[in-house]
């Protein structure tokens, strides 16, 4: 058995948010929350994911507060799990598929070449666009600009959002003269890499569509 083809890894990632989607009880979503930590550490993926709670943290957080304000403890509990399993699912999804790999496996299922490139291209940028706000953050902050999220500096994000959108302008630029130069209109668009789906990948994903289908049968009752 080879790797799996970038197509199976969508299915079967789409298929992770559905359980997550579907499952309805606690108990549930926790055996879920363990399956996922249990799958990031197989797949060696421990320190990425906790530098990521950096982020799923302050979100799980609001949601629980708010959750807890409108209605009782275990709403709370659920929603903010479920939300904890939906982003790391998220993030576990996005490292098992690259950009390219992203795009190929939508062309191959019928999705139009143009969509797929809004897609990948935006999974390539947003990494992109981070680090240019680091850059303009630690540029401003050796200018004495204080940029730290606080009320009184308020007045100084325009320090930050000018030079980003300047930079935005840029990229889009330089994006659609690449775009032009490769003949991004032509037809008869072929791939670097010819995809191939195995036998086995097909099983696959007829099992773990029938385990889904049974999990939210046994899930409703």
């Amino acid at each position: 058995m080879g790797p799996l083809d970038p197509r199976t890894r969508l299915a079967l990632g789409l298929m992770a948010f559905g359980a997550v989607l579907i499952a309805r009880n606690l108990e549930t979503i926790l055996v879920e929350l363990v399956l996922l930590f249990i799958a990031i550490a197989l797949f060696g993926m421990g320190k990425p994911w906790i530098r990521s709670l950096r982020l799923i943290g302050p979100m799980s957080g609001l949601v629980f507060a708010i959750a807890l304000l409108s209605f009782d403890l275990q709403a709370a509990l659920l929603l903010s799990i479920r939300l904890i399993n939906l982003l790391t699912v998220s993030f576990v999804f996005f490292h098992a598929i690259t950009p390219e790999e992203m795009g190929e496996s939508l062309r191959k299922m019928g999705v139009p070449y143009e969509f797929g490139f809004i897609l990948t291209t935006s999974m390539r940028y947003v990494p992109l666009i981070g680090q240019k706000i680091r850059h303009i953050l630690d540029a401003q902050r050796s200018r004495g600009i204080d940029l730290r999220p606080k009320i009184k500096n308020a007045r100084n994000f325009m320090a930050l959002l000018m030079p980003l959108l300047v930079q935005s302008f840029v990229l889009s630029e330089e994006l659609a003269l690449a775009m032009e130069s490769r003949g991004f209109g032509r037809k008869g668009r072929s791939s670097r890499r010819l995809y191939r789906l195995a036998l086995w990948e097909y099983g696959l994903m007829i099992a773990s569509l029938a385990l889904l289908i049974g999990f939210a049968w046994w899930e409703r009752g």
